[in-house]
């Protein structure tokens, strides 16, 4: 069947979601290997089964490059796309960095979308997304659907797995954004040189001949340097933007920068140097689209904290934070930015997700005794682990640590600990409403237990 009919039907690549008469990719079955799920497949009636492997069906074709065919499909079913197709990547931030452009967009009422861990947000609607980076036909198809919106402005958070498995092969990004790099995700690359050049292809395979790279001055010079893009830089030695000072403000910050030989001082709602070069990511990521710098920093102070991203809940009382850091340099980063902002003691509630990086469980219970008073070793998401076992390796870490298993014990019991000379911080889930324990999501949330207690 030429390429030209197949683009008529609905494609898919999950057997979940496959209808009648639809076509169906096949990526597992190989040589030696079968699709475990082709009993049930052949069941739906897909019109065309496309697999690599030769399956001696009626209506199977066998492709050799798959992968590469597919995209020719989707390159000729999901033609059109947003003008402007911005990536961000690193290991922490990325959410922030989609969110805050969002956010600038909004304020200057131009519509715009994002696509990542808090889900497909365009304009003001939001569906979920079980992934940072979707799978490649959701990328496509959602970019198409997009264009016709007439939203040309659109931010892409690309995870590391997402890059090193091809789900953003075809897209060209007018910018991309390198947040930073720290250990994470080892258990699914194995060594730091794998996760950074996973990282790395969104500037080497992905990034327009005329993009931009955003960075941090420091970083540029450390990871992108042999990249030959144009490179908007920012931090004390920035090229676009030089980061003069940020201050504490009460639970806001007032930041000097210098822009174009320009000072321009200005408050945010956000907490944390951490946020602030996250927000100032976003800045650069609208001036390479085209988006007036002027513009932009009349509207800054309304821009809002993402859930879940040192997100402040409290009152004049008590002093709480909920924040998503599951990485050891996250946790070490925020615990820092606290302490600096608010010059108080912390009390931390936290725990590491199973079936993930053990080797960082460690080294996060000793971050926390480190930075914190108090801290309340207590359960994440164990999956199929022992999650009484997650948390023993945390404790050998922080001798200063008590361990409840129930998360919302935990919270409850540093709760009663708050007054003036303190404040909570709650790591881990962040924008989470579940946990999740073997293969069951439990519904649960750090913010609604905060909210009964407040």
């Amino acid at each position: 069947m030429q390429i030209q009919k197949i683009i008529k039907y609905n494609l898919t690549t999950d057997s979940r979601n496959l209808k009648k008469n639809d076509i169906f990719f096949d990526f597992i079955s190989k040589k030696n290997k079968k699709n475990p799920y082709l009993e049930k497949i052949i069941k739906k009636k897909p019109k065309i089964i496309f697999s690599e492997s030769n399956l001696n069906l009626k209506n199977s074709i066998c492709k050799k490059d798959l992968k590469t065919y597919f995209l020719k499909i989707l390159l000729k079913k999901f033609k059109k796309k947003p003008r402007n197709l911005i990536a961000v990547t690193g290991t922490n931030g990325k959410s922030s960095v989609a969110h805050f452009f969002k956010e600038i967009n909004k304020y200057l009422g131009i519509s715009c979308a994002s696509i990542g861990t808090l889900g497909f947000i365009e304009n003001k609607n939001k569906t979920n997304n079980n992934l940072t980076t979707p799978d490649i036909l959701t990328n496509h198809k959602k970019l198409n659907e997009y264009y016709k919106k007439k939203i040309q402005n659109v931010i892409i958070e690309t995870s590391s797995h997402g890059l090193d498995q091809g789900r953003l092969r075809g897209l060209v990004f007018r910018s991309g954004i390198f947040t930073n790099f720290t250990r994470d995700h080892l258990d699914y690359h194995k060594t730091l040189t794998n996760y950074l050049k996973a990282k790395l292809t969104l500037f080497s395979n992905l990034l327009s001949k005329n993009g931009c790279i955003i960075t941090n001055s420091s970083l540029n010079e450390k990871y992108t340097k042999h990249f030959k893009n144009k490179k908007l830089l920012f931090g004390p030695y920035g090229n676009t933007i030089k980061l003069i000072s940020s201050k504490a403000c009460g639970n806001m910050s007032l930041v000097k920068i210098n822009f174009n030989n320009e000072i321009f001082l200005f408050k945010t709602k956000l907490i944390g140097r951490i946020q602030i070069d996250n927000l100032i990511n976003s800045i650069l990521a609208a001036i390479s689209i085209g988006i007036k710098f002027k513009k932009i920093v009349n509207i800054i102070h309304k821009v809002k904290n993402p859930l879940g991203r040192i997100d402040y809940i409290g009152n004049k009382y008590k002093t709480i934070i909920i924040d998503y850091a599951h990485t050891p340099d996250g946790l070490k980063k925020v615990l820092e930015n606290l302490l600096t902002h608010f010059n108080k003691k912390i009390i931390l509630v936290f725990g590491c997700g199973g079936d993930r990086d053990k080797k960082k469980r460690l080294t996060m219970g000793r971050i926390a005794n480190k930075y914190c008073s108090k801290v309340y070793i207590t359960d994440d998401n164990p999956r199929f682990e022992d999650p009484h076992k997650i948390r023993l390796e945390i404790a050998k870490g922080c001798n200063k640590s008590k361990i409840i298993s129930s998360r919302k014990e935990a919270i409850k019991k540093a709760f009663k600990l708050l007054n003036k000379t303190n404040i909570l911080l709650i790591t881990g889930k962040g924008h989470e409403n579940y946990q999740i324990f073997k293969n069951i999501k439990k519904p649960f949330s750090d913010y609604k237990v905060v909210r009964s207690l407040l």
